[in-house]
């Protein structure tokens, strides 16, 4: 583990002591009971003693950061799921440091409403998120490449059927939200569905495409990098028969830990496992074909 990467993962706990600052520094002018709960548009709905501060708030915060700090620090600092953990682990406490500043505010008669933009700071982070992850595999990509990487072939693998069920039951979703007399939030939760259901329409349409290189294979989709695996990291590949609700349980990128499937349906793919263990499925209808064109470029015996 690098020098910076241990002062990254340790700057979320100087958020964890400012926030404990803040909180002890008023904590004598704060009234016995304070609000707890606040509803969508900030406005106190739920109280409990000002104790829960230290019996709660801080107990969390401080597990949330024990937890993303071990995992990021488990994981290869090179690795996806390790950019991942150290994203939310600033994420999670920048969270709790301004929800505790708010509710204080609050608490001291400062403000009315609880004044913090969650979802302006989520989608930040989000952003963040990609970029940095685009970033890294842009990084692990030109290393491999440094030896002058060639393509060899590339592979288109979507599914035009699951895009237009998709596609279908979000503008029945967006047009019901705007058209039908919905009552309350309805309306709002069945055009915010059908959105997510017409991007995922999109996704399914655009697919995964597949770059094999002299250097590696590379899995792009929506015209971004989402992982790239070396030729040297290959420890064996093989074409498969799969399914991709029983084998994965569903569609898109499936798996957790070292098991990742990018699949949009059909019943073959591409079984690849690297010498670190990793287990990774590439739905394509041509897997035999893409075993084929690994042979030549992978010093390895196929499985």
């Amino acid at each position: 583990m690098s020098k910076g990467w241990k002062i990254a993962l340790l700057v979320p706990w100087l958020g964890l002591v400012a926030m404990v600052y803040e909180i002890w520094s008023v904590y004598d002018r704060l009234p016995a009971v304070i609000a707890s709960h606040f509803n969508a548009a900030g406005v106190p709905n739920g109280w409990a003693p000002k104790g829960q501060f230290f019996t709660v708030i801080v107990p969390i915060a401080f597990g949330l950061l024990c937890l993303f700090t071990f995992l990021a620090s488990r994981f290869d600092q090179k690795s996806g799921l390790a950019w991942a953990c150290l994203t939310f682990e600033y994420w999670g406490i920048g969270l709790f440091v301004m929800l505790t500043h708010a509710t204080l505010k609050v608490a001291l008669k400062e403000a009315t409403t609880l004044d913090f933009p969650i979802g302006i700071w989520s989608i930040l982070f989000g952003v963040v998120l990609v970029v940095g992850e685009v970033v890294r595999i842009q990084g692990v990509k030109k290393r491999a490449d440094a030896d002058g990487g060639q393509l060899i072939a590339e592979f288109v693998h979507n599914s035009s059927t699951l895009g237009g069920v998709f596609s279908v039951v979000a503008l029945a979703m967006i047009g019901g939200g705007f058209l039908l007399p919905a009552v309350g939030p309805a309306r709002g939760v069945l055009a915010t569905v059908g959105v997510i259901l017409l991007a995922c329409a999109i996704w399914a349409w655009t697919g995964f495409q597949y770059r094999i290189t002299t250097a590696g294979v590379e899995i792009r989709s929506l015209g971004m990098p989402f992982r790239f695996i070396p030729a040297t990291d290959i420890q064996t590949f093989e074409a498969r028969a799969c399914n991709p609700l029983t084998d994965f349980g569903g569609w898109g990128i499936r798996g957790i830990g070292k098991m990742r499937a990018y699949i949009w349906g059909g019943n073959r793919c591409v079984h690849i496992r690297t010498h670190a263990g990793d287990e990774i499925y590439l739905g394509l209808a041509e897997a035999d074909r893409m075993v084929r064109e690994l042979e030549p470029m992978v010093p390895v015996v196929r499985h």
